[in-house]
């Protein structure tokens, strides 16, 4: 594949515990909630918006990387504030005249959940948030099966199973997957929440043919475990080698899990499997045009 352009791709583990944050934050897997990040020139694309996203903004301040940001495109998956609340927090919103534009992507449902947490008396609204910090701040409503241009790679939108209760409860969400396409590749996929089910899998094959990095929801260590909308890393490692050529990485890792736990599941179901990895915090890759691999560098810098 050809390089998009003269500036490399890199992806960024952020954030990948789902559903709460650990404290104390001692954990070598993770402790924040979902947040992931594609870096390329002055474009940042961030698959979801969790606590994770404070140690981006943190780190986008200081680290030379991150110096010729000017847009950033926030994908959020859906409505449940595990994947939004870092939003309130993150740098850009509090450093001054910092010179980002930010565009948040999600539903209409997800969209209402961030302006209901953040509207007054809870909190305070990110537009005002935004005055006096940010250059723009816009919103932007996605559908699954959509397709659009942002910033030279191409957005396809996907729709996941995910809910929330039990059998005879449960409360279905408007959750969107994402995969990003360079000019002339790569593929960046994200699924996340989601719930693996028969009838889902050939979308799921079809997401991974296209995409040479993907992070998969693997909240529980086992297929037989799966519920509340939730996948494995069983599950997950199966996807792996049934598409040798895309790099899983399993995210939304369960927060109530050790890292002994995390690691013990890890070494049993990637047996073979070079291509299936922990979607570790504060782990970078960068694409490799002329291999057509996405390589991991040393850890990026954490708090």
């Amino acid at each position: 594949m050809a390089p998009a352009s003269k500036h490399s791709i890199e992806f960024d583990v952020w954030g990948c515990r789902g559903s709460h944050n650990i404290i104390p934050a001692r954990s070598k897997v993770g402790n924040d909630t979902s947040c992931y990040s594609v870096l390329h020139g002055e474009t940042l694309y961030v698959f979801d918006a969790g606590r994770g996203l404070l140690v981006l903004g943190y780190v986008m301040s200081r680290n030379s990387r991150f110096r010729g940001v000017r847009r950033v495109h926030v994908l959020v998956t859906h409505a449940h504030l595990d994947h939004w609340e870092g939003l309130k927090d993150v740098d850009w919103f509090w450093r001054s005249r910092n010179g980002l534009a930010v565009t948040v992507y999600a539903s209409a449902e997800a969209h209402g959940a961030i302006r209901q947490g953040f509207a007054h008396p809870s909190y305070v609204p990110l537009e005002v948030l935004a005055k006096g910090t940010v250059r723009s701040l816009s919103f932007r409503t996605l559908q699954a099966g959509e397709k659009r241009r942002i910033d030279g790679f191409t957005l396809e939108t996907f729709p996941l199973h995910h809910y929330s209760g039990g059998p005879r409860s449960r409360n279905y969400l408007d959750t969107l997957g994402y995969r990003l396409t360079a000019p002339g590749g790569p593929g960046i996929a994200y699924i996340s929440d989601h719930e693996p089910v028969r009838r889902t899998r050939a979308l799921e094959d079809g997401i991974l043919k296209g995409s040479q990095l993907t992070v998969y929801d693997a909240h529980f260590p086992e297929i037989r475990e799966h519920r509340y909308g939730h996948g494995s890393q069983e599950h997950a490692s199966h996807m792996a080698r049934s598409h040798p050529g895309t790099l899983v990485l399993a995210g939304h890792i369960g927060p109530m899990l050790s890292d002994d736990e995390v690691f013990a599941t890890h070494r049993r179901h990637s047996k073979g499997l070079p291509n299936f990895r922990l979607a570790l915090e504060g782990v970078r890759y960068r694409w490799n045009a002329a291999e057509g691999r996405f390589d991991r560098l040393a850890s990026t810098e954490r708090l």
